[in-house]
């Protein structure tokens, strides 16, 4: 059983990941928080809950040709290391993917543990994965904006290395 002692308490840190309720437009995406982790620095990433609060069109009716990845659902959180201002961020090169199908409350994996040591800045992106579409299966008029209101909780743990 590991003991958290006093020396190893001052070397460990708790930091939260979390983004209050927000509009996420169609097709855009934001960063929600940023870690640069040095040698010996390791970051733990087990905990984080992803809110959809609301939708502005019917989410039941929004197809897979409203969305821009197929597999990512309506909105999605993504964790990436060195993360490229500017670029879509699909799951491609992902470090780790929180997806919400529908709307509602989804909590990563707890069992799925992900623990870096790679020297870089991590970043997680929330991205609206809608889309438009003038596709005849749509059944959402193109002129429509698939617009969430989401919410973000989360926590990491980096340990400095120190000890």
């Amino acid at each position: 059983m590991a003991y958290l002692t006093e020396a190893r308490l001052d070397s460990v840190m708790d930091i939260p990941i979390s983004l209050p309720s927000t509009t996420l437009q169609q097709g855009d995406w934001l960063v929600v928080g940023s870690i640069q982790i040095l040698a010996p620095m390791t970051l733990t990433y087990r905990f984080a809950n992803l809110d959809l609060i609301n939708s502005t069109v019917d989410a039941t009716q929004i197809r897979s040709v409203n969305q821009i990845f197929g597999n990512l659902g309506l909105v999605y959180l993504s964790l990436w290391l060195n993360y490229s201002s500017g670029s879509s961020p699909g799951a491609a090169g992902a470090l780790d993917v929180l997806i919400a199908p529908t709307l509602g409350t989804f909590q990563r994996d707890l069992t799925k543990v992900v623990t870096l040591n790679t020297p870089g800045v991590y970043s997680w992106l929330i991205a609206n994965n809608c889309q438009p579409s003038s596709d005849p299966s749509s059944l959402l008029d193109p002129s429509l904006s698939i617009d969430f209101t989401v919410t973000i909780t989360g926590q990491v743990r980096l340990d400095l290395g120190t000890t």
